[in-house]
């Protein structure tokens, strides 16, 4: 009775409940057994019958559920890792794994022996902390002696990527091994910047896993522009590729990402930008000639569940803050939006249905560079690439006026503190 009262004064401070009953019925009370002698009547146990009801929530506790499963998935993968570190342990045990692996049965040492005769005591636990034990013992006699070999080790050491692994496979079916899910965060190739760290100075394509939960996948380097270190998150050159795509296509990605037009997709740009402090470039050439870029310091996509929000902010560059325009077109902190998913805050329709791309609209927009490709000027509906702060963009007011195109847009971004070395 009294859990019930606490859960039921709990959701009553914080949530709105609707306790409907079904139907109307008599508590009754009744004593479980007899009392035991010396107890007094009122200290009895006693039960309590209370009448079936129904509870409403609001719709956004489903979303519990969720984070428990996420949370339920993050322990077992630590549960796992932790087992795994204690089986691969240095000592006796990984020298007998070593044995075997060449064909040497190891033969049981006496520790071993004297557990197989105490059938009480975990053998591989007492063998790891006596193999411990000794080679503490061996340090501490002779300082001069060398380490040992990686796999002997009592440590897990980070473990190289191979290079087989960085480079992108052909075969489309291939699955990176693993043994990506064990490196450190200091051995694992997050993005093009980890890549240009480690020697890899020639654009292309380049394999990276910026989430050790989720698979890796293929991106395309730019190791030259601005110090390099560069992941393309979109480029825009010749048409080829439309960009009028459900939300599901942009949110997995598409198009070609050596050498053609591509939109990386919104999952992956949450995984390359939620665990570090990220920069944005926006690279915009004209059919004039012109060429002008836009850089942020402060750049992020959030996950699917706050569907794909932009944070963007700190602008420097020769192209204008056309993100951040003004407070009635901002692009900063708006969800994305597709043809086929309103998220824009524009009230009487879809800005993503009426300018045929997804973006992050306001109500519309100051920049869209995901519109439709045009060669050279065009007219009527601006649904081209837009970028609002460009030169003489103020005289494309009027619909019957020609509206500015772009030959080449190209996004990407690489970590903050990787433009300050």
């Amino acid at each position: 009775l009294f859990c019930f009262w606490l859960c039921m004064h709990m959701f009553s401070l914080s949530l709105p409940l609707f306790l409907v009953f079904k139907k109307k019925t008599t508590e009754t009370f009744k004593i479980c057994h007899t009392c035991r002698p010396g107890d007094h009547d009122n200290t009895c146990p006693f039960h309590i019958d209370l009448p079936p009801l129904v509870v409403h929530l609001p719709q956004h506790l489903l979303e519990l559920e969720n984070i428990m499963q996420d949370l339920q998935k993050l322990k077992e993968s630590v549960d796992e890792l932790r087992e795994m570190c204690a089986d691969c342990a240095g000592g006796q045990a990984a020298r007998n794994c070593e044995r075997k692996n060449e064909g040497e049965t190891p033969k049981p040492s006496q520790e071993n022996r004297q557990t197989q005769k105490n059938p009480k005591v975990n053998p591989s636990l007492k063998t790891r902390i006596n193999a411990n034990l000794k080679i503490n013992q061996t340090k501490q006699t002779n300082p001069r002696l060398k380490p040992p070999r990686p796999g002997l080790t009592t440590n897990l050491k980070p473990i190289s990527v191979p290079e087989k692994i960085i480079k992108p496979a052909h075969n489309k079916t291939s699955r990176p091994s693993s043994i990506l899910f064990f490196h450190s965060s200091s051995t694992v190739i997050r993005d093009c910047s980890d890549h240009l760290l480690r020697g890899k100075t020639r654009s292309g394509l380049y394999l990276v896993t910026p989430d050790l939960r989720s698979s890796s996948f293929q991106v395309f380097c730019d190791m030259e522009l601005d110090g390099g270190g560069w992941t393309l998150l979109q480029r825009r050159q010749d048409g080829s590729v439309s960009f009028n795509r459900s939300w599901v296509e942009y949110q997995a990605g598409f198009g070609v990402l050596d050498g053609g037009e591509f939109w990386l997709g919104n999952n992956k740009m949450h995984l390359l930008t939620r665990d570090r402090d990220m920069e944005l470039r926006v690279e915009l050439e004209d059919f004039d000639g012109v060429t002008e870029h836009a850089q942020y310091e402060h750049f992020r996509v959030a996950s699917e569940r706050l569907r794909y929000r932009l944070t963007v902010g700190g602008y420097s560059g020769t192209a204008g803050d056309a993100l951040r325009f003004s407070k009635t077109y901002d692009h900063h902190n708006r969800a994305f939006t597709t043809p086929d998913r309103d998220n824009d805050r524009y009230p009487s329709g879809n800005c993503g249905a009426y300018y045929s791309s997804g973006w992050w609209f306001d109500a519309c927009m100051a920049a869209n560079l995901n519109g439709k490709y045009y060669f050279g000027k065009y007219k009527g509906v601006r649904d081209g690439i837009f970028w609002g702060t460009w030169h003489n963009i103020s005289t494309e007011y009027y619909p019957t006026n020609e509206r500015q195109s772009f030959k080449s847009v190209r996004m990407m971004t690489r970590p903050k503190s990787f433009g300050s070395r």
